[in-house]
């Protein structure tokens, strides 16, 4: 049975198996022989017999699924061929593959999946502003991978705000991480969400005008290596998560208040700590509103006195 790249048939050799399956006459042709070929039709005692097409469809289909099965076992050992590169990139001058546009939360999760296969330098996330709701399939994942990597002994760290520290979502990704010997931290202004898996720098999209939750994979040898110290630089200052959140006990504030307060004593506007937040100025005012409300002041002048003076401030 013939295994070609392509298994259409043409008009002709559709109505030659068309004449032997209604007895019609035939007389050799390349047509016909391209359907002895595929197992369509069969000489038996010196006549041309048609066979069941859908005997051989599923004869195809499962030649055809043998070679994927093969092909993409193949392509499961790429990642260690392209490993090498870690081998080949500090010997060279110039920094290593273009940085590409991935458009889609999606292409970027697997991109992310993909370089932390054979990764060795391990996983570094930095995750600022308040935190959102996440899909629980997408968190699952997050949670598989790092334990993946935490078994195979690499580093998993992670940097987040302090609004992250009551956040369900994050608490329970917090706690796997922690539980498998990765290590978590709160950290204050931090830069923008990035991702280090292995040698291979993600990053938001701050370049085309695009979709929410597109960004870059920047496989530059210097733009990582630049990225792994910032990132360093940050975590050196953060505090570690169990530290942040047994602080939260005798805290008046919440966490997002807390982002917010601080924001507007370095003289950001209400609207600018908004949108370092990614939150809507009416959700920062409704914050200040209920702390005011708690503390039994009248306006937002009073908060800010009160926030010079208040032990919440050491708080993370």
């Amino acid at each position: 049975m013939e295994m070609d790249a392509s298994v259409r048939l043409s008009s002709e050799e559709e109505q030659a198996y068309r004449d032997v399956a209604e007895g019609r006459p035939v007389t050799a042709s390349d047509a016909l022989d391209r359907l002895r070929r595929l197992g369509l039709v069969r000489d038996i005692g010196g006549t041309v017999v048609a066979l069941d097409p859908r005997m051989t469809a599923q004869h195809l289909l499962t030649g055809y699924h043998g070679q994927l099965a093969r092909t993409l076992q193949l392509m499961s050992q790429v990642a260690q061929v392209e490993a090498l590169s870690r081998h080949y990139d500090p010997q060279r001058a110039y920094g290593g593959p273009a940085s590409e546009f991935v458009h889609s939360r999606q292409l970027m999760n697997e991109r992310i999946g993909h370089a932390l296969l054979d990764a060795q330098e391990g996983l570094l996330t930095v995750q600022p502003g308040v935190p959102s709701e996440r899909n629980p399939e997408v968190l699952q994942e997050a949670i598989v991978r790092a334990r993946a990597l935490l078994e195979r002994g690499v580093m998993v760290r992670s940097l987040y705000p302090a609004a992250a520290l009551t956040h369900a979502a994050t608490m329970e990704y917090v706690d796997c991480v922690i539980e498998g010997g990765g290590e978590v931290r709160v950290g204050r202004d931090l830069p923008p969400r990035m991702v280090l898996a292995g040698r291979d720098l993600f990053v938001e999209n701050h370049v085309v005008p695009a979709e929410v939750d597109s960004g870059w994979h920047i496989k530059d040898v210097a733009g990582a290596a630049f990225a792994r110290s910032v990132f360093e630089g940050y975590w050196a200052r953060a505090t570690p998560w169990q530290e942040a959140r047994a602080a939260l006990a005798d805290a008046v504030t919440t966490p997002r208040q807390r982002m917010i307060l601080r924001g507007l004593g370095e003289g950001d506007t209400q609207a600018v700590v908004a949108k370092q937040l990614d939150v809507s100025g009416r959700e920062v005012g409704r914050e200040l509103e209920s702390l005011r409300d708690e503390l039994g002041l009248k306006s937002t002048n009073q908060l800010m006195v009160w926030w010079a003076t208040s032990r919440d401030r050491e708080v993370p």
